[in-house]
């Protein structure tokens, strides 16, 4: 059962720049450059977060249960869900306002015989006619305006069932100074392209495109962590929302791209309930 639920990373790398560079119209050509992120190294939080999600989420598995995952930009959360349920198989159901990772996610679990729904759907869309035992938010709120951060959970308490649950894990923490901004672009970049040397994209990554790509990527990445919620901001969102909160737990990342910035990203994993 486990080993349905493998992915691989080379594929999707090269096959999630393609289908990115056809349908992906997201800022920092998000969706064709996440595959050769994770191949790098760079962006992986997933790997390193997944015995922790799968003990926070443990009491909360039910059989038959209804799962939605909001935003993903591969198969990577639905494989970590298929690990964490099983030897259970729930019913799955993908979200993303992109067509690109969806088409992905689709050829992928074609390729398994899994069974997967995909939906083409913003989530600030979502109403109550739809319910899901479980959604899970893997970074998703990081991608939302945050005056919108309470449409968006409001409409994701309304599509919980009776007794479900929310996962959310998501940025939280010290935002980056303004003023600082282009350090960090600059450096993520150069960490980037040298970590992506030591891939099968080696060759790809010196090419002038791939570079150009790179740095909007990383501009649109540093504009996300300059105003970066705490996990209290997102408690209260989710009480606000009408929902309660099950667990909390916030983890400090260690890498730090520049020598002297006094800023220290969290993950927080944030669970709550529908009565």
């Amino acid at each position: 059962m486990q080993e349905l639920w493998n992915e691989d990373l080379h594929w999707q790398a090269r096959r999630g720049m393609e289908l990115g560079h056809a349908y992906c119209t997201c800022e920092g050509h998000y969706h064709s450059l996440w595959g050769a992120l994770r191949i790098a190294g760079v962006n992986n939080s997933l790997k390193g977060e997944e015995p922790l999600l799968a003990s926070l989420v443990l009491p909360f598995l039910r059989d038959d249960a209804r799962v939605m995952i909001g935003g993903s930009a591969d198969p990577g959360v639905l494989c970590a869900i298929g690990r964490i349920y099983a030897p259970r198989m729930p019913a799955m159901t993908i979200i993303d306002r992109c067509k690109a990772p969806l088409a992905l996610i689709r050829e992928f679990v074609e390729g398994k015989g899994l069974e997967c729904r995909t939906l083409n759907l913003d989530l600030l869309d979502l109403d109550e006619r739809e319910q899901w035992d479980q959604i899970v938010l893997h970074y998703t709120p990081d991608f939302v305006e945050s005056r919108l951060h309470e449409r968006l959970f409001r409409n994701l308490a309304l599509s919980l069932a009776p007794q479900g649950t929310l996962v959310c894990a998501t940025m939280t923490g010290a935002s980056v100074p303004f003023d600082r901004r282009q350090d960090m672009e600059s450096a993520f970049l150069a960490y980037a392209l040298k970590a992506l040397q030591d891939t099968p994209l080696a060759a790809q990554a010196q090419a002038p495109q791939f570079e150009q790509e790179f740095r909007l990527y990383a501009a649109d990445r540093t504009t996300r962590r300059l105003t970066l919620p705490t996990t209290q901001d997102i408690c209260e969102l989710l009480q606000s929302a009408g929902l309660q909160i099950l667990s909390e737990h916030a983890t400090s990342r260690a890498r730090r791209l520049l020598v002297g910035l006094d800023v220290v990203d969290t993950s927080s994993i944030i669970i709550a309930g529908r009565n």
